[in-house]
Formats: structure tokens, sequence, C-alpha cells
């Protein structure tokens, strides 16, 4: 059995039936493509798929080729070495220079084959999208994330403000600079324009991944591809483009969050707060209560945050506890009825709440503002 993530709120419904493994690290992990996991009563309604596909290893290797590959295949080197023995090291460091890319991620399923998500660079900032309409923005000062609705799914601090090299931010160790063990691989292939490197998989992916193998071009010791290759024959594809950018700068502008269904101030350890909610059909108000972080907590969340919500017919759902959140950070979360599940309503009916609690400062001690950005999903949706 291969093991499951919850991954990527930014491709969490795939139109293939991919493999759970895959599926879980490029998922729930890509939202989500794109913040620490909250609890959710809905595989649908788990939270931030950038954050969540930037732990999964094979996640952050896609991620990872695809901010590295300005490739400047078209470039000789002076002197060229014996090209069978180039170590790794050389490719994290030419890889270090790229100012844009531009990355397509493929899943090849038994008989069918599509594009997962597409992805472009450009000195500092990044755009992605995942095939059902989702999206991540990166300005180089802000990470936010959108699903398919526009709904906001995720704001953190960006990826790209700690100056590390994008390679360092994007991968699971493998194209790390610092990764002594894989700097000093050489070349399992060498071609007449390429060279393949080839990686095994860790102790716990290789009950299921045969291995990684990332082509490079030769002149330019820059991935033009990596592939994930699956004992069962599936395989995950990912193509670089290294073209000059023809995106317009605001191209990389994310959107207008837009304005929150409900807004209330929320003292810290104090009373439950009832917000009411506007223009999401079908939700009538939000319960919240904002506790501190118990001393001794190694979270690194500042605050705990409990939501329950009401509908329009009077139903309760069920609490979404212990939400961590940080001041000026958001994250999408979800809940079903009050005792569980998503058709468990006292009408029967299938209710899926998908929100996003941001937590913003309110000018006074030990009080916040809790925006709540939320929709009700139907069975019909």
């Amino acid at each position: 059995m291969r093991p499951t993530d919850n991954i990527n709120q930014l491709i969490k419904k795939l139109q293939l039936k991919a493999s759970a493994n895959l599926d879980g690290r490029v998922h729930d992990d890509i939202d989500r493509a794109l913040a620490t996991p909250q609890k959710s009563e809905s595989a649908d309604a788990k939270p931030n798929r950038w954050r969540i596909i930037m732990k999964s290893r094979i996640v952050k290797l896609a991620a990872a080729a695809a901010i590295v590959i300005a490739v400047l295949l078209g470039v000789n080197f002076v002197g060229r070495p014996n090209m069978a023995n180039v170590a790794w090291a050389k490719v994290t460091e030419r890889a270090s220079e790229v100012d844009y890319v531009h990355m397509y991620y493929f899943k090849s399923r038994g008989n069918d084959f599509a594009r997962h998500f597409e992805a472009w660079y450009a000195n500092g900032k990044m755009v992605m999208r995942g095939n059902k309409g989702d999206a991540h923005y990166d300005d180089g000062r802000m990470s936010l994330g959108f699903d398919e609705h526009g709904m906001l799914t995720v704001r953190e601090p960006s990826k790209f403000t700690a100056g590390q090299p994008v390679l360092e931010l994007f991968t699971g160790g493998l194209l790390s600079a610092k990764n002594e063990q894989f700097n000093q691989q050489v070349p399992a292939s060498v071609g007449d324009d390429f060279l393949i490197y080839s990686f095994d998989p860790s102790p716990r992916e290789s009950d299921w991944m045969r291995g990684i193998f990332i082509t490079v071009g030769k002149n330019s010791l820059l991935p033009v591809q990596v592939k994930v290759c699956h004992k069962d024959s599936d395989y995950d594809l990912i193509v670089f483009d290294y073209e000059a950018a023809k995106e317009p700068a605001e191209f990389f502008g994310p959107p207008d969050v837009g304005q929150p269904n409900g807004r209330g101030e929320v003292a810290v350890d104090g009373e439950e707060v009832e917000v009411a909610i506007a223009d999401a059909p079908g939700l009538k108000t939000a319960i919240l209560r904002l506790r501190s972080r118990p001393s001794g907590d190694t979270d690194k969340a500042s605050f705990y945050l409990d939501v329950t919500f009401i509908t329009d017919e009077g139903y309760r759902s069920g609490t979404n506890e212990h939400l961590g959140m940080k001041v000026d950070e958001a994250g999408q979360c979800g809940t079903g009825s009050a005792e569980g599940g998503l058709d468990k309503w006292p009408d029967g009916k299938y209710r899926n709440i998908r929100f996003s609690p941001w937590l913003r400062p309110a000018g006074k001690e030990n009080t916040y503002i809790v925006e709540i950005r939320c929709r009700l999903e139907t069975q019909e949706d």
C-alpha cells in the first residue's frame, strides 16, 4: 500500500483517478499549492494546498525543478570537463542562477495522461495554476492561494523573503547545494545533448517508487525534465520551458481577495462571539472563540481558533477546534454537521462548509479581528 497524505487544496480534486500516494503528496499538499493543516470534516475541505504540497518530498522535487529551470541550453562551458564525471553539485550551482522558468506537471495513470498543474516563476515572483482552476500567487512579499471559486485559501509570508536561492526553497533536499550525499552523484547516462541523473527513493517511498530520473542539458547543466517512476509503471513528469518571459508584470500580481462574508472582534480567552454571515447562501452565522496557545505548546501558531456555523435552517455545524492562527495570516478549512460527516444534517441533505479565517490586529490589547470567508457546497456543487 502506498502512503496517503492530505494533499493540496490546490489540486485536491483530480479529473483522473490517480494513485493514492502521489495524489496525497502532490495535492494536500501544491494549496494549499500553495499553510499548516487544519482540521476538516471533508477531504475536499482540508487546508492549504501550497504548504502541504511543500511538505512532500516528491512534490517538493517537482516544484523544485520547476523553479530551477532557466535552461540556457545554448551556453557552452570553456574547457568543458568529462561530462560523465560532472557531479550533481554543479547542477545545483547553475540552477541557482535561474530567474525565469515555465513548468508543466503531468500525471500518467494507466491509460490516462493529463496536466496536473502549470507554474511560472520570474524575478522572485511565482504563479501556479491547478487543473481545476485553483491558483497560487507569490509576489515576493506574501503568498496567496485561491480555490476554483476564487475564494482565499491561504495567506502567509512569501517563500522568497528568506533570501535563500529558489532552489533550496522548493526541494526536499535533492536539489539543495547543502546536501553532500546527493551533490557527489554523477550522471547515470551521457548522451549527445543531455545528461541523466538517477536517484533512489527514500526508505519510506521505496514500497511504491522505483526511482527519480532528472534530465539535464549537457551545455547548461540545468534540468529540463524530472520523471518520478512508480513500481506499477505509472509516473509523474515535470517539463520545463525556458523561453524569455512573455507574461506582463501584472500577470504575477495576485487578485483582490474581496470582502469577507463575516467580520467580528474577538477577545483572546474571552467569550464566544457570534458573527453575521452575508452573501454566502445557506449560511447565517459563525460562532468564534479565540484562545491563547498553552504554555509549553510546541505548535508554531500564535493562537487557536474555534469555529462553528449556523445554517439558514438553524442547523448547527460541527466545531472546528484548535485551528492554529497567526496574525495577518489565513488558511482554508471545512466542516460538516454537528453529528459528523457532510450528509448527517437533520434533513439528511449534503452540506460541506468551506471557510477561510483571517486574523487581523484590532488596535486593542488582547483583542483581534477575525474575518471569515466562506461558502456552502451542496451535493449539486
